[in-house]
């Protein structure tokens, strides 16, 4: 067999099994790579508006936590309605209660479910939610003389105590040490450095014990004559 005139190098030997080629493409499955997905860790989808406001559980605070938004979630429910029910008596003392506690419920809910409650200023986190406590349990004292707001006040109550409750155990207190937002600005500063005491320095001994070194000549005052009498020139 003769190679064609176009064809370089030697003819092939048709007494050797042809080679292979250099690079063999296996097809690729379709099932094994599913096209539009990453590649990548896929990260968790972001906090849902009940999540984020504490109405529902989120993996990002304890599940006491929880209880106490869903508590005041609960008691500003309660406040509303009461306030409705007391324009049945005096309307303006139930309007300014109505609208204190659904101030300070409302920031209450804030300041836990945004981690916020180093806004106030106090070292203690706790402090601001029984100040907060203590202003929705003396309001809802005046709605028990009410016959129409009575047990939307004994609720009330019974939130308020919950919520104190809950403020004391383990997990929440460990929960609102660990927040950076719970506490004060400036307290994750660290105190300023002490001054540092100079370093020593080498004094030689004083006193009349101190002897110098052997072979030391203290230096010469000015005026002093040469410790050797030359013979001096005539006058």
């Amino acid at each position: 067999m003769t190679n064609s005139p176009f064809t370089s190098g030697p003819a092939p030997d048709p007494s050797r099994p042809p080679r292979g080629a250099a690079f063999q493409y296996r097809p690729q499955d379709p099932g094994e790579v599913q096209y539009g997905q990453p590649s990548g860790p896929v990260l968790p989808p972001p906090p849902t508006w009940g999540q984020r406001w504490g109405v529902l559980a989120s993996d990002d605070r304890p599940r006491q936590v929880t209880v106490i938004l869903q508590t005041l979630w609960v008691h500003l429910a309660a406040t509303v309605v009461a306030t409705l029910l007391g324009l049945t008596g005096s309307v303006g003392l139930s309007v300014a209660l109505g609208a204190v506690a659904a101030a300070v419920n409302l920031v209450l809910i804030w300041a836990v479910a945004r981690e916020a409650l180093g806004r106030f200023g106090s070292d203690n986190p706790r402090l601001p939610i029984y100040i907060g406590l203590g202003a929705l349990a003396l309001i809802a004292l005046f709605r028990v003389f009410n016959p129409f707001t009575v047990v939307l006040a004994i609720l009330q109550i019974t939130a308020a105590l919950l919520i104190l409750v809950l403020a004391f155990t383990k997990p929440v207190r460990a929960w609102l040490a660990d927040r950076p937002g719970n506490r004060p600005k400036g307290a994750d500063t660290p105190p300023p450095a002490a001054p540092q005491a100079p370093p020593p320095q080498w004094r030689d001994p004083a006193g009349p014990a101190a002897q110098p070194p052997y072979g030391y000549q203290p230096p010469q005052q000015p005026g002093q004559g040469s410790q050797h009498h030359w013979p001096q020139p005539p006058r």
